[in-house]
């Protein structure tokens, strides 16, 4: 786990920290707690999503984001 902890940035660990808090974090939720743009968070998202971390279980509106243990 270390060695994926290298691949992330600050930005995409605290992501991963407020998932694991709340499963339906929305992405204006976590634009406004890390105080960056709605955009930059789905980007940060996508990133997480590439790297075989997160996926989203259900539908956009009703779903909740899963961490995928490796």
């Amino acid at each position: 786990n270390d060695t994926l902890n290298d691949t992330l940035n600050d930005r995409q660990k605290y992501i991963l920290l407020l998932i694991k808090q709340n499963a339906n974090i929305t992405n204006d939720i976590i634009a406004k707690e890390l105080k960056i743009s709605l955009e930059t968070s789905k980007r940060e998202m996508a990133k997480l999503i590439k790297k075989n971390l997160i996926e989203r279980i259900g539908s956009r509106k009703n779903g909740f984001w899963k961490i995928i243990d490796a």
